[in-house]
């Protein structure tokens, strides 16, 4: 862009980038989404592949067959994946999403989901509808109050499908009529090994898989302390981790609701040591 292109008058505040993630932060605050390339390796994506297929094969079993996760529309989604396999834990706590997450909700957010999304070729999935990570939220904040953080461990292309989003709608508290998606929807294509890293609120929705291959994603959603986890990792890992100070806090052990009176005073007389 020229010198001539970035002339303006009238301004009394500009915005001047200092780093990357400042540059990840402006794009979410004003579009909703930015793309993290380079996060993973090729060899850790091999490996995360196997890994999803996996705790995915385990989760069907503990149900009985895929055919009772379809009765309640959860097929194709791996659920709380660090409670089955610690390898997962590296992904929730990657320190390049971590720096962009904390410079939209500050240094104190938790995990609230990590959920694999395993999209096979021609087969819809329930999340290519649009839809909210902050699901049935029909208001907008001055602030973020969660960000979601999807690595791609295929790639997200216009044969395996990219996600579509919705520009600048985390912004506006209805969902937008059809004959504005239909002219500002916009598919975000990423290699395998990066992120797009979201405001939760953006409306979105997962392309159709039209590649011989399955495309996986692994989603996070971080968000502040007051926002119920989804599934509980406390009670999913079963105190592991507790005795870390940062994961307890990260994990959520920190902001799980005291069984009793005693029970929370207790925890604040140990914290207070």
């Amino acid at each position: 862009m020229s010198t001539d292109e970035l002339k303006s008058y009238g301004v009394r505040q500009a915005t001047a980038l200092q780093s990357d993630v400042d540059r990840f932060r402006e794009e979410i605050v004003i579009n909703g989404f930015t793309v993290v390339p380079d996060l993973v390796s090729e060899a850790e994506l091999a490996e995360a592949r196997k890994r999803i297929d996996a705790v995915y094969a385990e989760q069907v079993n503990e149900v009985g067959g895929e055919e009772n996760l379809r009765k309640i529309n959860d097929a194709r989604v791996g659920r709380c994946l660090l409670a089955y396999d610690d390898y997962f834990l590296g992904f929730a706590t990657n320190p390049r999403v971590h720096a962009v997450v904390a410079s939209l909700l500050g240094e104190y957010f938790t995990i609230l989901q990590q959920n694999a999304v395993i999209n096979a070729p021609t087969n819809k999935h329930y999340q290519s509808a649009w839809h909210r990570d902050l699901a049935y939220q029909h208001f907008v904040s001055s602030r973020p109050l969660a960000v979601s953080a999807l690595f791609c461990i295929d790639d997200f292309s216009e044969v395996t499908g990219g996600t579509y989003v919705l520009p600048g709608s985390h912004k506006t508290e209805p969902f937008p009529s059809p004959e504005f998606i239909k002219a500002h929807e916009r598919t975000v294509t990423a290699k395998a090994g990066s992120a797009l890293i979201f405001d939760s609120m953006i409306y979105h929705r997962g392309g159709v898989n039209r590649s011989t291959g399955l495309r996986r994603g692994i989603n996070h959603l971080f968000g502040l302390p007051f926002i119920k986890q989804q599934i509980s990792f406390p009670k999913s890992l079963g105190g592991k981790y507790k005795d870390d100070p940062a994961l307890s806090r990260f994990l959520g052990y920190d902001t799980e609701a005291a069984e009793s009176v005693v029970h929370w005073r207790t925890n604040r007389i140990q914290a207070a040591k």
